[in-house]
């Protein structure tokens, strides 16, 4: 069984995958996932960490359209380029190789997507409104409202630009997800319990 969560910035992420991961026994890919493919591609966690965050420039995403359209006149970056393919190859392996071992939560770097093809994948995305949000990023952070709103979008921005112009979907439409769950309805036991119940048909 595999459980992959998607989660806004704020919406009590962090709370509900590691109380789920306990409560199931199922292992958690998160925190190890840019170490393992950093050590696997002989660079830093940092440069993994940052490939979801990172922003394509207009003059790649310019670049890229050229070379589409003649390929043989325009050629991308390699540097930029490679170190991003091969990062996000080194990504999608780690999270087959743990769907092969089952009972694991994989949480973000489109987990949803690299594992669209498997039969047995739950794919969750955690909401919540943005004001319940902030005050979630304000209480345990300790920083401004405006300061939380700025991080809410920097972050959300980099993982909506990271699905785009590496899948093509649009992150957070719902029709990428078996289960979207609005926490601040529920709360964080509520919505683990809700994914816990949802588990069943995919078993």
């Amino acid at each position: 069984m595999i459980i992959t969560i998607s989660r806004e910035y704020g919406a009590a992420g962090r709370a509900i995958t590691h109380g789920l991961a306990e409560h199931l026994g199922y292992r958690l890919l998160d925190e190890d996932l840019p170490v393992v493919v950093a050590a696997r591609l002989g660079t830093s966690p940092e440069v993994v960490e940052g490939i979801e965050y990172r922003p394509v420039s207009f003059g790649q995403r310019l670049l890229r359209s050229m070379n589409a359209a003649v390929p043989e006149a325009f050629q991308p970056s390699p540097e930029v380029d490679d170190l991003h393919a091969d990062t996000q190859r080194g990504i999608e392996q780690l999270i087959h190789e743990a769907a092969d071992a089952g009972n694991v939560i994989v949480v973000g770097r489109l987990g949803n997507v690299v594992l669209k093809d498997r039969p047995n994948v739950l794919r969750v995305f955690l909401t919540a409104p943005m004001a319940w949000r902030v005050a979630q990023i304000v209480e345990s952070l300790g920083l401004t409202e405006a300061a939380a709103q700025a991080e809410i979008a920097r972050v959300d921005g980099g993982r909506r630009a990271y699905a785009r112009e590496t899948y093509d979907f649009d992150w957070g439409d719902p029709h990428y997800y078996d289960l979207v769950l609005d926490v601040s309805r529920f709360g964080v036991e509520g919505a683990m319990a809700l994914i816990d119940a949802a588990r069943a048909p995919f078993e």
